[in-house]
């Protein structure tokens, strides 16, 4: 009899252990799905083929909730490592959570979207159980990890747009005094310098006429010796030509103090004003200037455009981050062929929607990377060079705050060509 009791108690304290133990996992998922309350929820069963998922992982996602559901949650958007390598099912934590009934917490995982895109992600996956406590799959929660460091991102790039317009605003006014200075000056110059040709010429004309009398021989042979000692006929060739070089610097110098006064102006403001994008583009082309000179001849074609209602500066941060992916492509290509490349861009209104093209002559987009172009953070260049946030920034300033688009064409070995097209 004491043996049976002996027994039973051993029995019953198992269990009672056996219920601690999960009582202890579910205060543990508890507590992690408590953090997560806001998150995106997708529910396996125990093949991991998705039973249930909340609005915030369809939209996640990009799945609607019939096409989603059945499907297997880990081939389906769980497949594929970052560098695209396979990612195995049974390494999945998910796969764990059902075998073992362990649960994880993973943090910056890679996730794909239906469009092909990836992003990063953190999620919790804990086991789901029945009432005799038997592991029936596992409930997954997750955050777009993307989206929060796109926001940063974003929130940085504004906050770098207003320092770079209040720098610029500062150095076109410390600019702009003394080059209208010397640009006064310099005309001046050219003004007294061209009287002084002619008087010159008429000074010639009197040495001239005097040649031969004996009593201006001594003054002849000194303006002749002047003349040598001053290379007069150098002097009146070269010397227009110098100010003409120089003019030609102060009205370049003048066109970058407008431009950066513009880029400036751009800037400033949360509200969206009318604007002329052509003179968006001219702007920002000479501020960034310097990024494609040595590598490709810019030409533009602009035409005819209404004053659309936009966010300047965003729209002029948009065509340098172009610009400057054209230039790194060209020059990509310049190393090998050692030759000049083109960049075009086009502007046109049709049928209430302005169209920017942006085309460059570098090496093309591969094929295999061009759905992912506009991720956040994905770059194909070296360390250094990009950081892979351009073009998503770009891609947010025009479809999020413009409602219009970004899209490009791209030929291997012949360039690419990005349209930005702005509802009027």
């Amino acid at each position: 009899m004491a043996t049976e009791e002996t027994s039973d108690y051993a029995h019953l304290q198992k269990k009672i252990e056996g219920l601690l133990e999960t009582l202890k996992q579910v205060g543990y998922q508890n507590s992690m799905m408590l953090r997560w309350v806001n998150g995106a929820v997708v529910t396996v069963d125990r093949e991991g083929k998705v039973i249930q998922a909340n609005t915030a992982a369809l939209t996640a996602l990009g799945w609607s909730a019939e096409e989603f559901i059945g499907r297997h949650k880990h081939e389906t958007i769980h497949h594929s490592q970052s560098d695209g390598s396979e990612y195995p099912w049974d390494f999945c934590p998910a796969f764990a959570a059902i075998e073992d009934g362990s649960s994880h917490h993973v943090d910056g995982d890679v996730f794909w979207h239906k469009n092909g895109s990836s992003f990063s992600a953190d999620y919790i996956v804990c086991p789901t159980r029945d009432e005799n406590n038997q592991i029936t799959g596992a409930v997954m929660t997750f955050r777009n990890l993307t989206e929060q460091r796109l926001k940063e991102a974003n929130r940085i790039h504004s906050m770098k747009l207003e320092s770079i317009g209040e720098l610029s605003a500062g150095i076109a006014h410390e600019i702009n005094t003394p080059i209208q200075f010397i640009g006064s000056n310099l005309s001046f110059l050219r003004e007294s310098f061209q009287d002084l040709q002619n008087l010159i010429a008429v000074y010639g004309q009197l040495k001239e006429a005097v040649v031969g009398l004996p009593q201006f021989e001594k003054f002849v042979h000194e303006i002749e010796e002047l003349e040598d000692q001053a290379d007069l006929e150098y002097l009146q060739e070269e010397t227009p030509k110098a100010f003409d070089q120089t003019m030609g610097g102060v009205e370049r110098v003048t066109k970058l103090v407008l431009g950066l006064k513009g880029f400036a102006h751009a800037g400033a403001g949360e509200t969206k004003h009318p604007a002329n994008i052509n003179e968006i583009i001219s702007n920002s082309l000479i501020v960034c200037h310097n990024a494609y000179k040595y590598v490709a001849e810019m030409e533009t074609d602009f035409g005819e455009l209404p004053p659309v209602q936009v966010h300047p500066g965003d729209i002029g941060q948009v065509i340098i981050n172009l610009v400057v992916n054209a230039a790194h492509a060209i020059a990509d290509v310049k190393k090998d062929s050692g030759e000049m490349g083109k960049i075009r861009i086009s502007t046109s209104c049709v049928d209430k929607v302005i169209t920017i093209s942006i085309a460059d002559s570098g090496g093309g987009i591969p094929e295999g990377v061009r759905q992912r172009v506009f991720d956040p953070f994905f770059t194909t260049k070296e360390v250094g060079r990009g950081s892979g946030q351009g073009l998503a920034i770009s891609r947010t300033i025009v479809h999020d705050k413009h409602q219009g688009e970004l899209s490009f064409e791209s030929t291997v070995g012949k360039g690419t060509t990005f349209f930005i097209k702005l509802p009027l």
